[in-house]
């Protein structure tokens, strides 16, 4: 499938412009991304119709608690991904390309026909970074659209703008990971800047259909917990994004080079989470650590619980079309 986003220069070679790693290939080269060529001149996306990882979820897992609450979600992702970073929980297939994993062969109506098929109701871009198989991504949500199933995109936002204004258009929903808010950080352990990454959560704060979008903070020991960090993080959030923007602290569990640090201590994420709400974020949660009530939805207007969840399921949902049943309080999300 030949690509988007790119443009032609001298001696066959192409500069991909979908990302701001802005790769200038030769032909026969491949993208940093593992997923994208020049062959003779013409960029090509290389794993389209190539997912490695296909899944049955629900909603949560990606995780979004705001959005259509306990509906099922096919979760497809294909190999590769534009950063580097160190903690990744899926590797094995973010950093390579689809020559090195195996694939499902699975076209865009396909997907929707598995999904109709076993009564599911979301596709989720998920497991590794939808921005690199970006016209899969793209042809999946026109389709989705037509069935009237809905889409969420799970990124880490390193995307122009012009991509990402096409699929702010395109998905229901975004879940956006931010993953921590050191400039140093960001070079040195995702292989990017910070900056560009709240350029495009800005972007999704500030789009004019007001698309649902969720955060989520992997608190990675010795890393990204410096609780002045984070106290810096949820304000410039509360101010630039809004307060009404759920936020999910998430405990890091050792993986890929990181695999020498300890998990994340809950004393940690429990002040991380003290510190968001007293920025004024309204709804904050604790993941990856199951039968905490941090991982419930409580009312902002009178502090009862409403959504009650265990590990990735729905105990208990009393929300009536976005309200709480207590006080009538409307609870910001996209309900059923």
């Amino acid at each position: 499938m030949q690509a988007e986003h790119w443009e032609s220069l001298s001696d066959n070679k192409i500069r991909c412009l979908l990302c701001p790693n802005k790769c200038i290939l030769s032909p026969g080269q491949n993208g940093l991304c593992y997923s994208r060529g020049n062959r003779n001149g013409v960029h090509y996306s290389l794993v389209y119709g190539l997912p490695a990882i296909i899944a049955q979820d629900t909603i949560e897992k990606s995780p979004l608690y705001h959005f259509y609450p306990g509906i099922s979600a096919f979760s497809i992702a294909t190999s590769g991904c534009n950063l580097s970073c160190q903690f990744c929980q899926n590797w094995q297939y973010s950093q390579t390309g689809p020559e090195n994993v195996k694939n499902f062969i699975l076209s865009p109506e396909e997907v929707i026909k598995k999904a109709k098929k076993f009564s599911i109701q979301s596709i989720n871009f998920f497991y590794t970074e939808p921005t690199i198989y970006f016209e899969y991504v793209k042809a999946i949500a026109r389709l989705a659209k037509k069935e009237k199933l809905k889409t969420v995109c799970v990124t880490a936002g390193y995307i122009n703008d012009k991509p990402l204004g096409e699929l702010i258009e395109l998905i229901d929903a975004f879940v956006f990971g931010l993953k921590g808010f050191d400039e140093n950080f960001y070079q040195k352990y995702i292989g990017c800047g910070l900056e560009h990454i709240k350029r495009s959560l800005k972007q999704l704060a500030e789009s004019k259909n007001r698309i649902w979008f969720e955060i989520v903070n992997l608190l990675v020991p010795t890393l990204n917990d410096n609780m002045s960090t984070v106290t810096e993080m949820c304000s410039w959030l509360a101010e630039e994004v809004g307060v009404n923007v759920p936020l999910h602290f998430t405990r890091f569990e050792p993986k890929h080079i990181l695999s020498e640090l300890p998990p994340t201590p809950i004393s940690t994420i429990k002040k991380a989470y003290s510190i968001a709400k007293s920025a004024g974020i309204k709804h904050v949660y604790i993941g990856n650590l199951p039968g905490h009530d941090e991982s419930n939805t409580m009312c902002p207007g009178c502090g009862k619980t409403v959504i009650e969840r265990l590990n990735f399921s729905i105990i208990k949902n009393i929300v009536k079309r976005g309200k709480c049943p207590f006080c009538q309080y409307q609870i910001e999300g996209v309900w059923v």
